[in-house]
């Protein structure tokens, strides 16, 4: 009897532990998403379109930094060409495009290439010095593509893109005069991936269509700061609310009025560069972020953002530390 006794005492233990345990299961907390930290900057200025942009993208200009310009593809896939100011903006080119990128060249006129409806590649090249451009001469193997991989700036001598296929190709050019010649250097064996959350995505290696843009600062070394100098490199990216995250869900910035300047609350498309736009403020380059609710590009200087991006950087490792 008193063996059955305790037998049932510990049965009654075991499940009073089982059941203890499952109701403390039931009632642990779920971790919730991480909140990025905060970071407040300052617009420097913005300008008024009176068209509605798809996509910007940066010709600089190395002779002559304020004649640098600023490539604008609308809604309807027309080309634009601006400035810094957003004076005058002037049509290029005819027919309708879906994605482009600007190059970099030492002392030359701006060159840009763009991909029409038909998947070709055009290539366009600055005739004058108040920002018009005149189609190049194309030649070279025949690729038909269907957008640019983002990049962290202006490219050079090569480009990535991915073709109809949705194969990744990097191209080459070669410039002289009016003559763009291309040649593909290699594929690249990836295979696309399609997001979960937005089928309209297909990245592959940073390679999209329909994208929202992506801006870049990485932190250059000055001579004040050789000896102790880290490069960090932060990654800018519309959330799905329009706001402004910074390195995934590392930070989020709020974009503030500045003197005569209002912020943006909803971006709809980012790019950046850190090549010379006029001197001053933007000797290091400009962050522009495209607003979602107005025609308007609000920008922001490199080297105020970084030193901002830094300060908080600094902060949360010295925090986690």
């Amino acid at each position: 009897m008193k063996k059955l006794t305790l037998l049932f005492a510990i049965t009654v233990l075991i499940f009073g532990m089982v059941a203890c345990s499952e109701k403390s299961a039931d009632l642990a907390p779920v971790n919730a998403a991480k909140t990025p930290a905060t970071i407040d900057m300052v617009a420097t200025h913005d300008i008024p379109l009176d068209i509605s942009i798809a996509q910007l993208i940066f010709v600089p200009n190395s002779l002559a930094p304020w004649l640098g310009r600023i490539i604008l593809l609308d809604d309807a896939g027309h080309l634009y060409s601006t400035d810094i100011e957003g004076r005058d903006p002037k049509r290029v080119g005819n027919g309708k495009f879906i994605d482009m990128v600007g190059l970099a060249r030492e002392a030359e006129p701006g060159v840009f290439l763009a991909i029409t409806g038909n998947n070709k590649i055009e290539a366009f090249i600055e005739s004058d010095d108040i920002g018009n451009f005149s189609p190049m001469f194309y030649s070279g193997e025949p690729i038909d593509a269907q957008g640019f991989c983002l990049a962290q700036d202006t490219a050079t001598k090569t480009a990535m893109l991915l073709t109809a296929n949705n194969e990744i190709k990097r191209i080459s050019f070669n410039i002289e005069d009016k003559h763009f010649e291309q040649t593909i250097i290699e594929p690249i064996p990836v295979k696309p991936k399609i997001k979960a959350e937005n089928s309209t995505y297909e990245n592959v290696s940073e390679c999209a269509k329909n994208h929202q843009g992506v801006g870049y600062i990485t932190s250059i070394p000055t001579e004040d700061n050789l000896a102790d100098f880290t490069s960090n490199t932060f990654h800018f990216q519309p959330s799905k609310t329009g706001g402004l995250l910074i390195n995934g869900d590392e930070f989020q910035a709020n974009i503030k009025n500045g003197l005569s300047v209002r912020g943006v609350t909803s971006i709809k498309y980012i790019a950046s560069t850190q090549s010379n736009y006029g001197g001053g403020a933007y000797a290091k380059g400009v962050l522009a972020l495209v607003d979602a609710d107005e025609n308007r590009i609000v920008f922001i200087s490199m080297s105020y953002a970084e030193r901002q991006l830094l300060q908080a950087f600094n902060h949360a490792k010295a925090v986690d530390q």
